[in-house]
């Protein structure tokens, strides 16, 4: 999967000091969102596809990128947050990076 990260995404990201960060695509079981997709705090898991950009270091599974599909935009809108979108639309928007899940 290609991940295109804006200026500005990146200079949010480095400002709020997240140098790995998960794109996650999570079956919800809702009937109106089926499945949600959001950025959290990453640790490397088996399995994991990894893509450094502007010193980021971008982590997904292989449920992310069939429900992505070859690519995803990461933009960042001061008065929204952030915004990932493929080329069928917008997957989210006005998303902070979720903080690591507890084990």
């Amino acid at each position: 999967m290609e991940i295109n990260l804006t200026d500005k995404a990146a200079a949010h990201l480095k400002e709020k000091q997240f140098s790995t960060v998960r794109v996650v695509a999570r079956d919800t079981y809702e009937c109106s969102t089926m499945i949600e997709f959001y950025l959290q705090e990453g640790v490397e898991q088996k399995g994991d596809q990894k893509k450094e950009i502007e010193g980021i270091t971008f982590l997904y599974d292989a449920k992310a990128e069939e429900e992505i599909g070859q690519t995803i935009k990461i933009d960042f809108v001061h008065a929204q947050g952030l915004k990932l979108l493929a080329p069928r639309g917008t997957l989210a928007y006005a998303q902070k990076v979720k903080p690591q899940e507890k084990r």
